[in-house]
């Protein structure tokens, strides 16, 4: 978006931009924070968190400010038209309990993916900071390598993905990979001793993947021949399944 364009808003969206601007962490942010985070003037922040308060989106404590619970409801209206409750969460719950492991399913929104489902709900994950909401980058993940190299090849590796252009050109024959292969896979993936497994998710009005779903695991825990046999297939079933609603 840009001051250019005379049907946008500048002020609605640095007023989205304070909202997204609170830590993962859980910790209150002063006013000198946010302004610092998003590079407005005080006076700016001022009015848009003050704003914001008023409307019930943010509260205040010692001069902390935090988002509040009515904030979840902003994403109701996505989670509710995509039938996440009524289709696409019941399927990867299924999916899940005959694979004994947590699925997740991540939709594709810009240089990132966004979590939008875990079934059932992952303590491991969560733990980790990722819940529904959470973004992913694009080219260091599983999830988003399985997104990216079922992108249309002008779009793969894309240039909003944050790497250089010789990051972007290593990349390349890693996600030709996943293409003929038909999943992604990292070890230690998160240098925490887990990996992760995941498939790319379409829907049904395009070729390009929208996202993918998968899974994370303790290293070791299964071999190769059961993450063919029994993980990648279960997986692509339920990708299957759920396309109708992306």
């Amino acid at each position: 978006m840009t001051e250019a364009d005379p049907e946008t808003s500048l002020t609605f969206a640095k007023g989205l931009a304070v909202l997204r601007a609170f830590d993962a962490g859980g910790k209150g942010m002063t006013m000198a924070d946010l302004a610092r985070k998003l590079n407005y003037t005080r006076a700016t922040t001022r009015r848009l968190v003050r704003t914001l308060e008023t409307l019930g989106y943010v509260t205040v404590d010692n001069a902390l400010y935090m988002p509040t619970p009515q904030t979840l409801k902003l994403g109701l209206g996505f989670l509710q038209s995509r039938s996440v409750g009524q289709l696409i969460g019941p399927v990867l719950r299924e999916e899940s309990v005959m694979l004994g492991e947590p699925i997740s399913l991540a939709l594709l929104s810009g240089p990132e993916l966004i979590y939008v489902v875990h079934a059932p709900t992952s303590a491991e994950i969560e733990t980790a900071g990722y819940t529904i909401g959470s973004s992913l980058p694009l080219a260091t993940t599983a999830m988003g390598q399985a997104t990216l190299a079922f992108r249309a090849a002008d779009d793969v590796p894309s240039p909003s993905c944050g790497l250089s252009m010789p990051d972007r050109q290593a990349l390349a024959p890693v996600l030709a990979t996943i293409r003929a292969r038909g999943f992604a896979h990292m070890t230690n993936a998160d240098d925490r001793g887990f990996c992760a497994i995941a498939v790319p998710a379409f829907g049904l009005k395009t070729d390009d993947a929208v996202g993918a779903l998968g899974i994370v695991y303790p290293d070791g825990q299964y071999d190769m021949d059961h993450l063919l046999g029994v993980i990648v297939p279960n997986l692509q079933k339920c990708a299957r399944y759920i396309a109708t609603a992306l």
